[in-house]
């Protein structure tokens, strides 16, 4: 019997215990590559005029890939023939594939597969992610949080973008060696159940690391850190032709917005709106590198306005709950749209009307969601994230129920200092009164999220002001 032979039989009946680990019941997929080989990379700095560390030389590694769950095999890939089955995989990232004990991975199958298993012929696709469960955050009990992912796709799901990119927990081997539990995750892609284009259509990215790109674009009030990177057309199609039509019609929006023209035509203001109510939700303070995404669904050179271009998906989470104000997008003049679009009253009534639907619901949607969450996945999580401290000893400090309850908790503080930052436009509404009596002033802020605490209190000029208290509740005060 041949040595593949051999190894096909033995995946088909794979145990729960593998390679001498037991493993919880989460799916483990386990890769093998051609000639043991990993995945690896070169660190890179940015060049002068430039910011950032991102890798390079991270080519893709050929392999075959199974996912196993309590001993039955639910992929298996096949051995890799270029085009025809196996897969290939490569470490991905900038910082995070720079700097992160576990390495986070792009996979790309040769044949497309949904590996979420949702029974859905649309949903297969080739190009899937391992992301790690570490997350460095000052504002998280230890600075780290294993679920700001799982946080930030709830909040996108109940404001309501167009597409969220789905995951499940996994636990990981490559050529026989434990790599942890890992987020496994659809990439931002254009298909047919992630970002829906036509063939004429693009999907491009406000990029901090285009320089580590080779094909890309600068707009005329872009700024000078960052310019446009491509998802689709790939590189490899890019033609000049394509490239002159997406750079005019970002130049065309561009000169409207900032002469303060007529823009409706050019975006959607409903999913700008989306995009930017669910960082404030969130409390991102990212402005260099919260992943801009833009996309436009088709392009018609005899009707450019048939589609509006649009904002998403919303990925990377791990500045959330670090900014006490709106998130730093919202406000920074110098890194995207958003500071004059809140400028514009067309614009700002459809952020609030968006506000008004989803504030009655927020705060219990989250909560149903993270009880689904944690009915799936509780015992499971905690019994991995033990096994993956075998390997990562200072990740995974806290039990998933704590860190649900630490994300509940800030939430709660988020949709209360929001009741208040968007009284700015003109919108009122009730703000949660103080429940605990014998909580503490520690903060009084303006509406321009300066502190004026050590100001007196009768000299204070008149206008609306935040009392912020020891328990983390607000209260909005008119003087």
């Amino acid at each position: 019997m041949t040595n593949t032979l051999i190894t096909f039989l033995c995946l088909l009946t794979i145990p729960t215990s593998v390679f001498g680990i037991v493993f919880p019941d989460l799916p483990v997929l386990n890769i093998v590559t051609v000639n043991g080989e990993m995945p690896t990379c070169t660190i890179i700095k940015a060049p002068e005029g430039c910011v950032g560390v991102s890798i390079t030389d991270n080519d893709y590694v050929p392999g075959r890939m199974t996912v196993t769950l309590k001993g039955k095999t639910l992929y298996d890939s096949k051995e890799y023939i270029q085009g025809e089955s196996g897969m290939r995989i490569k470490r991905r990232g900038n910082s995070t594939g720079a700097y992160l004990d576990q390495h986070p991975y792009k996979i790309k199958l040769s044949k497309k597969y949904d590996l979420l298993e949702r029974g859905e012929k649309s949903f297969k696709h080739k190009e899937w992610l391992l992301l790690s469960m570490f997350t460095y955050n000052v504002k998280m009990t230890n600075h780290e949080s294993n679920i700001l992912n799982v946080a930030g796709s709830i909040v996108s799901k109940i404001v309501g973008q167009e597409w969220t990119p789905e995951f499940e927990f996994v636990n990981v081997v490559i050529n026989g060696e434990y790599q942890g539990m890992y987020y496994l995750m659809e990439s931002v892609e254009r298909g047919d159940k992630r970002v829906v284009l036509d063939n004429t259509g693009f999907l491009i990215e406000d990029d901090t690391f285009w320089w580590n790109e080779t094909v890309y674009f600068k707009t005329n009030h872009q700024q000078s850190l960052t310019a446009y990177t491509y998802k689709y057309p790939d590189n490899d199609d890019m033609t000049d032709s394509i490239q002159n039509i997406i750079k005019q019609y970002m130049n065309e929006f561009e000169s409207a917005l900032y002469s303060k023209g007529d823009v409706s035509h050019y975006i959607d203001y409903e999913s700008f709106a989306k995009w930017i109510l669910i960082h404030d939700i969130l409390g991102t303070d990212d402005s260099a590198g919260c992943n801009r995404f833009l996309y436009k669904y088709n392009y018609d050179k005899n009707n450019p306005f048939s589609s509006k271009l649009k904002m998403g998906p919303v990925w990377d989470y791990d500045s959330t709950f670090r900014s006490d104000d709106w998130s730093s997008i919202h406000t920074t003049n110098s890194w995207f749209y958003y500071s004059l679009l809140f400028e514009r009253e067309d614009f700002v009534d459809v952020y609030l009307n968006l506000w008004k639907q989803v504030r009655p619901v927020i705060l219990n949607e989250l909560k149903i969601y993270f009880d689904e969450f944690l009915y799936k996945y509780k015992n499971v999580f905690d019994e991995s994230i033990k096994l993956h401290q075998t390997i990562y000893p200072g990740e995974g400090k806290q039990t998933v129920s704590f860190q649900v309850n630490e994300i509940l908790e800030k939430f709660t503080q988020r949709i209360a200092l929001l009741d208040v930052l968007i009284t700015q436009y003109g919108y009122s509404d009730d703000v949660n009164s103080i429940k605990n009596n014998n909580a503490q002033l520690i903060d009084i802020v303006n509406l321009q999220g300066n502190s004026v605490k050590t100001i007196d209190f009768h000299c204070l000029p008149s206008g609306v002001y935040i009392f912020k208290y020891s328990d983390g509740q607000y209260r909005k005060v008119k003087i």
